[in-house]
C-alpha cells in the first residue's frame, strides 16, 4: 500500500515523503491537466475547422481539356482523374489549375471545386460532424500525450529518488560493516 509514505515512522526517509508528494502531484496533473489540455485542444481544432468552412467556398469551374487514357491512368485513383479547370475568382479574374474530377469529364463540362478566400484551389472543408470527430480525436491524443509526459517526468523523478536511496543505503551498509569490524577499502 502506498499510503505508508504519509504516516509517521522512524523508517520513513525524506525521499519517501518527497516521492509521495510527487505521485500525488503527478496524478492531479495527469487527470486535471490532461483533461484541460484535451478540451482546449479540441476546442481550438473545432474552431479551426469552422474557420475553414467560413473561408472556403464552392464554385463552378469548366474543364479545360479532356483527359487522355495515358494521362488518366497516371493521375487517377480509379473513379477520379486529374484535369485542368478554369474558374472565376470573386474579383472577376480567371484562374486555372489542376484538380480531380469524375472520370469521363469532357472539355467544356462544368464541375464543382473549392477555393479559399484568395480564389486558390483548396480541398473541401470537413462538414460539422466530421470536424467534431476530428477535434475529439485530436483532444484525446493531446490528453494521452499530456498523461505520457507526466508519467515520463514522474518516472524520471522516482528513478532519481531510487538512485539516491540506493546510494544512501550503500553508505549506511559501509558504515555498519566498518562498525562490525570489517575493513574499509
Amino acid at each position: 500500500m502506498t499510503l505508508w509514505r504519509w504516516r509517521r515512522s522512524p523508517l520513513r526517509r525524506t525521499s519517501d515523503l518527497v516521492e509521495a508528494w510527487v505521485l500525488l502531484a503527478a496524478w492531479a496533473l495527469a487527470l486535471l491537466g490532461g483533461a484541460a489540455v484535451g478540451v482546449v485542444t479540441a476546442v481550438v481544432a473545432d474552431r479551426g475547422a469552422e474557420g475553414e468552412r467560413a473561408e472556403r467556398r464552392e464554385v463552378v469551374a469548366v474543364v479545360v481539356s479532356t483527359v487522355s487514357d495515358g494521362v488518366a491512368t497516371r493521375f487517377s485513383d480509379g473513379s477520379r482523374v486529374s484535369v485542368e479547370v478554369r474558374w472565376t475568382v470573386p474579383d472577376g479574374h480567371t484562374r486555372t489549375g489542376r484538380t480531380k474530377v469524375t472520370a469521363g469529364a469532357r472539355a467544356g463540362s462544368q464541375v464543382q471545386i473549392w477555393t479559399d478566400a484568395r480564389g486558390e484551389l483548396t480541398s473541401q472543408p470537413a462538414d460539422p460532424p466530421e470536424a467534431r470527430l476530428q477535434a475529439t480525436a485530436v483532444g484525446v491524443l493531446a490528453t494521452a500525450g499530456t498523461g505520457g509526459l507526466v508519467w515520463a517526468g514522474t518516472r524520471a523523478v522516482r528513478g532519481a529518488l531510487d538512485r539516491r536511496r540506493l546510494g544512501q543505503w550503500a553508505m549506511e551498509w559501509e558504515r555498519i560493516h566498518t562498525h562490525w569490524g570489517g575493513k574499509t577499502s
